[in-house]
């Protein structure tokens, strides 16, 4: 039970947005049929159910190569499968300070994040190497959160970003 406690720990620390950014709304199932045309909330982003559905088989692939690649620990393979954005933000020294010491897992380890390297080994290979996707939600046009759900909760996978026809792993 401890395993499965850490697991999901070190799930949602790998999966948190920088501070500032609002969580996305979970659109509600696509199946139930509606009296009237569905308006969304403020702040919620509304794809076509054809559009939701492509994007989620293209990423469901996505995730299953990234599962493959952390499976097998091939760092700069991974690599090529962030933007700009998480590079900076998790390569920055700052930030890796304050997640091994705001970490629990980490810091029950005593491990000290020095570089994404090591974020990549200590904290991604630990809780993303087999993840199923059961959601996604878009933010806008091109930004998706990536959902699976543990213990009966919806955690975070992954924020990504289409570039021309490529998902990447973004953070924002």
């Amino acid at each position: 039970m401890s395993i499965l406690i850490i697991l999901v720990s070190a799930v949602v620390s790998c999966a948190t947005p920088p501070p500032g950014a609002k969580p996305a709304e979970v659109q509600p199932p696509a199946d139930k049929p509606a009296a009237v045309a569905p308006t969304a909330a403020p702040g919620v982003f509304v794809v076509s159910p054809e559009k939701k559905q492509a994007s989620l088989v293209a990423i469901r692939a996505l995730v299953d190569k990234l599962n493959a690649i952390i499976a097998s620990k091939a760092f700069e393979e991974w690599k090529t499968y962030l933007d700009e954005a998480y590079l900076s933000t998790y390569g920055d020294p700052i930030r890796l300070k304050d997640y091994s010491a705001n970490s629990p897992f980490l810091k029950q380890y005593n491990v000290k994040l020095k570089s994404l390297e090591d974020y990549f080994k200590f904290v991604v290979v630990p809780s993303r190497a087999n993840v199923a996707v059961d959601d996604i939600s878009f933010l806008d046009e091109n930004r998706v959160n990536v959902w699976t759900v543990v213990d009966n909760e919806k955690v975070l996978l992954y924020l990504l970003k289409l570039y021309g026809k490529e998902w990447k792993i973004s953070s924002w």
